[in-house]
């Protein structure tokens, strides 16, 4: 009832509508000239270099030297030399598609006093010349609310110290902050065009609210639980109107559960997420950048996590925000966290996040963080290269996400769908399944092909062995691509892989995953191009991964320096890959295959069968690790011709990196 007076209230009071015929789209931008923009924000400390020289009220040590990177331009660390300097550092971020600065705010008049490390020697003054300076640009200012240490003239902040409060007297200290910055930039009568620039947003009733950022959104205090965490911003954003009449709303950078990250309670996508969807005044999760919490430096696992959790925080309804730097490096400031990014790669893969996903808007972390190595702007160490990609991606964002082919398609991360349900899996780290499927269910994606021909398409299934197999079907328009059986996997959680085939033309299109037969779950699909030579010749090597058809197995990054950088491996019992070859000879050959096996598990077993009878039987050792390889060989014979080759895993798990066969005498 009280979030309904609070709606008809603003309403009578007059908040701003969209033409008839368009709607309001929740967390899209609502200023005149920007309606139902997708936020495109640069995280941004607007003052100047620490290099000893004082503009506002303390004259800091100078710090350039603690710098990782540095900006290629010197106008970058000068913005309060000269108004030229800040219009420059605005165009450079409008130049690149961005539309909203998130300005640091780490106080009110008066108590600056940053940190022997900050990159730049901001204040409440450098704060004025940002909305000063942006105020005949295409961009809009968003504060963005951090922690701030104590200092002799001010007590220290932390939202998560202070948040959620009581809700009649919530988060007091944070109040404190907003009603700051809002008798400032809003109601400030001596500067009547600053609340222009200020971003509003609709929320999820269609109202705009100004939009405030809070960076490590989590709770120190006790007993907080995923609905008193989601109710403490309504409680807010309620004291704000009530005291001011200016309605605020919040975009989170939700801190990750279950990883370094500060915070006694961090909030879940799946358990806060659904109590965080239903609050008037949240309108977007916008993080800053979360990997770093994980403690870890494989590029790879860092990239499949992120789309794992973006993903996850996406299924909420919440809009999301999807973030991104090139990398972090602070070693020379803060010599104990990660390192990892920076390169070409990690770069290409926060693209295909962006590209694959259906977030509302996206952000750069940081614009100009020169201490810890993610700074947007063109560079001594990296030239425009940062820039160009960031650029390029804000220019080209889309709210549709568009899955390239070839390429691995998370279920959940459909366009659109007909009676399916997600759930949280225990496959692949975890993340989102798709389940609850019956007859005529479906999902559509949307995908670039990016060469027309066959490919191998692998679907990542579960089942219970009760009933009949479940079936489905991949379509084109009317146009059936390909039809499928899914055989019982042992339970809901029992994951296996299938594979199909498709013929695609190059180009984007939209194809459908059909339902025929239901009672099973989905977690991702993979297509994969059909292999340039079908046939593997004999004598030769055969990679693991280059298979024709498979059931049950997965690949990943081999560490062995003999093959191509794959091997297949979580076998179980009954899982199988199968090979087509062309022999050119009748003969004896030897067989040698490259396996590994850890030392906590009991030997494993296999067979090669051709053509459906069985060629041999072996043993496979225990090696030392998933990653300690070792070469056992068979003898064989073969005879001449094209024929299929099934290896059937007989007794798991084991890995294999690759097959080879040695011809060794003739058929007399």
């Amino acid at each position: 009832m009280k979030k309904y007076i609070l709606s008809v209230l603003i309403y009578l009071l007059g908040t701003t509508t969209l033409s008839a015929g368009t709607y309001p789209i929740w967390g899209r931008l609502a200023n005149p000239g920007f309606e139902n923009q997708p936020m495109k924000n640069a995280f941004f400390f607007c003052g100047s270099s620490r290099d000893g020289v004082q503009y506002y009220e303390h004259c800091p040590t100078p710090n350039i030297e603690l710098y990782t990177i540095h900006p290629s331009d010197a106008r970058h660390l000068e913005w309060s030399e000269d108004a030229a300097n800040r219009e420059f550092a605005i165009d450079t971020m409008t130049q690149a598609g961005i539309n909203v600065v998130n300005m640091s705010y780490w106080g009110p008049r008066g108590t600056d006093n940053w940190t022997w490390w900050a990159p730049m020697q901001t204040s409440t003054y450098s704060h004025d010349e940002l909305f000063e300076t942006t105020l005949n640009k295409d961009i809009l200012i968003v504060p963005y609310i951090e922690s701030a240490a104590a200092t002799p003239g001010s007590p220290g902040f932390s939202f998560m110290d202070c948040f959620p409060g009581d809700p009649d007297n919530p988060a007091p200290e944070f109040i404190m902050i907003l009603k700051d910055l809002i008798q400032r930039y809003l109601l400030s009568p001596q500067n009547e065009r600053w609340p222009t620039k200020w971003a509003r947003a609709y929320d999820r009733s269609g109202y705009e609210r100004y939009v405030i950022s809070i960076i490590h959104a989590a709770s120190n205090q006790d007993g907080v639980t995923d609905q008193i965490f989601a109710d403490g911003f309504d409680h807010i954003a309620n004291k704000i109107f009530n005291e001011t009449g200016v309605l605020v709303g919040f975009t989170l950078d939700a801190l990750p559960p279950d990883t370094y990250a500060s915070g006694r309670f961090k909030p879940s996508p799946t358990t806060t997420g659904p109590w965080l969807a239903q609050q008037e005044s949240i309108l977007a999760i916008q993080c800053f950048i979360p990997e770093i919490s994980l403690g870890v430096t494989d590029e790879d696992y860092l990239v499949e996590w992120k789309h794992t959790f973006s993903s996850m925080w996406i299924h909420t309804g919440i809009p999301f925000i999807q973030d991104i730097s090139p990398g972090y490096d602070a070693h020379i400031v803060f010599p104990g966290p990660v390192i990892y990014g920076n390169n070409e790669s990690w770069r290409n893969a926060l693209g295909q996040i962006i590209l694959k996903l259906k977030s509302q808007g996206m952000t750069f972390s940081a614009w100009n963080g020169y201490t810890e190595g993610y700074a947007g702007v063109p560079t001594v160490e990296y030239e425009n290269d940062v820039y160009e990609w960031a650029g390029d991606l804000f220019k080209n964002f889309e709210t549709e996400s568009l899955h390239p082919i070839p390429g691995k398609i998370q279920a959940e991360d459909f366009v659109q769908m007909a009676g399916i349900q997600t759930q949280t899996t225990d496959d692949d780290r975890g993340g989102l399944n798709v389940g609850w499927t019956d007859i005529g269910d479906w999902m559509d994606y949307k995908v670039d092909v990016c060469d027309a021909g066959t490919y191998y398409v692998d679907l990542r299934v579960a089942k219970t062995n009760d009933g009949s197999e479940g079936k489905g079907q991949i379509y084109k328009g009317n146009q059936v691509l390909a039809t499928f059986s899914i055989p019982g996997t042992g339970g809901w959680q029992s994951w296996k892989t299938i594979q199909t085939t498709v013929n695609l033309e190059t180009g984007e299109q939209t194809l459908r995953l059909l339902v025929t037969t239901g009672g099973w779950n989905i977690n991702w699909m993979k297509f994969k191009p059909d292999p340039v030579e079908k046939y593997h010749e004999l004598p030769g090597r055969i990679e693991a991964e280059h298979y024709a058809d498979m059931f049950g197995i997965k690949t990943e990054k081999s560490m062995d320096d003999t093959g191509t950088g794959l091997n297949v491996g979580w076998f179980d019992a009954g899982d199988w890959l199968q090979y087509d070859i062309d022999v050119k000879e009748d003969g004896d050959y030897e067989l040698s295959l490259r396996v590994a096996l850890d030392n906590a598990m009991p030997e494993g077993q296999g067979a090669l069968l051709l053509d459906d009878t069985t060629l041999c039987s072996f043993d496979v050792p225990v090696t030392g690790g998933w990653q300690s390889w070792k070469t056992i060989s068979k003898q064989v014979y073969l005879r001449a011709g094209q024929q299929k080759l099934k290896l059937l895993v007989t007794k798991s798990p084991w890995n294999l990196n690759w097959m080879e066969f040695a011809k060794t005498s003739n058929i007399q």
